[in-house]
C-alpha cells in the first residue's frame, strides 16, 4: 500500500508543484521608495503599495519597502477629512521595469489616478512636469479663490 500511495503522488505532486511555478508567480524587489502628492488642499499620508507603505513627504522622505511585480494597487490617506483614497488606476510592474532600479517613486494626482516612476542608482525621483503643473494650476485657483 505504502508503495502505491508513493507511485500515485511522485506525478500528482510534480505537476501541481510545476504548476504553482509558472501560474502567478511574482518576484519581490526592495527598493528605496517615495511618493508625491500633487493636490495643494491637503497631504497624503501613509501611502501605499500593495499594501506596503511607502515614503512621502513630495519626496523628502524615503523608505525601503518590498515591491511585488505584477499589479500595483495604491492607496492613501488624506489628512485634512481623514478620507481614505484608492487609486482609479493600476499600474503594473514587471521584473524588467524593476531590474536594475533603485528607487521607485508613487505620484498621486488630484483625480485619484496614480503613477510609478523608477530610477536607477543614487539618481532620487523627481516629481513629475504632469504634476507640477496639475499642482500650480490648482494653488493659482486656490489663491484667486481667497481673493474673493
Amino acid at each position: 500500500m505504502n508503495i502505491l500511495k508513493k507511485i500515485f503522488m511522485l506525478p500528482v505532486s510534480l505537476s501541481l508543484g510545476l504548476v504553482g511555478c509558472s501560474v502567478g508567480s511574482s518576484k519581490t524587489y526592495v527598493l528605496t521608495t517615495t511618493s508625491f502628492g500633487y493636490d495643494p488642499s491637503y497631504r497624503p499620508y501613509i501611502v501605499k503599495l500593495n499594501g506596503e507603505e511607502v515614503g512621502g513627504g513630495f519626496g523628502a522622505a524615503t523608505k525601503r519597502s518590498a515591491v511585488i511585480t505584477g499589479p500595483q494597487y495604491i492607496t492613501w490617506g488624506q489628512t485634512n477629512i481623514r478620507k481614505q483614497h484608492v487609486a482609479k488606476n493600476i499600474p503594473y510592474l514587471t521584473k524588467e521595469d524593476l531590474k536594475g532600479k533603485s528607487y521607485l517613486a508613487v505620484h498621486l494626482y488630484p483625480d485619484d489616478t496614480v503613477e510609478i516612476t523608477l530610477t536607477e542608482g543614487r539618481n532620487m525621483p523627481s516629481a513629475t512636469k504632469k504634476g507640477l503643473e496639475i499642482r500650480s494650476k490648482l494653488i493659482d485657483e486656490l489663491n484667486e479663490n481667497d481673493k474673493k
